[in-house]
């Protein structure tokens, strides 16, 4: 898309045309937030324990409901600070890869939408353009016209002046 309306003078002129919904690129957006959320702290969550016996009690727990303890990041063990990551159960990170699946859609939605509305307003420009020109050659053919008649009414009125010399 082309706007070159910066100077009054230059026309507007759109080149292309707005892209359409294609599912295999929403995937694959989609898909590359997985990796993300996969790849980073997103898919686990933090357990923390004042004293060693409730932090271990909280690991527990956590293992009973499906979450693995994991060595990707580091395990705190200072005194009244201790803490550790656990991969979430995978029920649970199904349930926000989908929450992130919904909100990829949406942006991606969003950035078509913009970009349709970003080529209309463009068009609407470009076609108000055209009409405003043709009016302008319009009146200028019938002010061209209208001098026509003028003149050729104020020759049949004084005629040709003729200089005998």
């Amino acid at each position: 898309m082309t706007n070159t309306a910066t100077n009054p003078r230059t026309r507007i002129s759109i080149k292309g045309a707005p892209r359409k919904y294609d599912a295999n690129e929403l995937l694959q957006r989609q898909q590359g937030y997985h990796s993300m959320y996969r790849s980073t702290d997103q898919n686990c969550e933090m357990v923390r324990g004042e004293l060693p016996y409730l932090f271990l009690t909280k690991v527990i727990e956590k293992v009973s409901e499906g979450y693995i303890l994991t060595d990707r990041y580091p395990m705190t063990m200072s005194n009244m600070n201790y803490h550790c990551h656990m991969i979430k159960p995978e029920r649970l990170q199904t349930a926000d890869l989908a929450i992130i699946d919904e909100k990829v859609k949406q942006d991606y939605i969003a950035e078509l939408e913009t970009e349709l509305a970003q080529y209309r307003e463009l068009l609407t420009q470009q076609l108000l353009e055209k009409a405003e020109l043709a009016e302008q050659k319009k009146l200028a053919d019938k002010r061209a016209k209208l001098l026509a008649e003028v003149e050729r009414e104020v020759n049949d009125v004084w005629g040709e002046r003729v200089v005998i010399a």
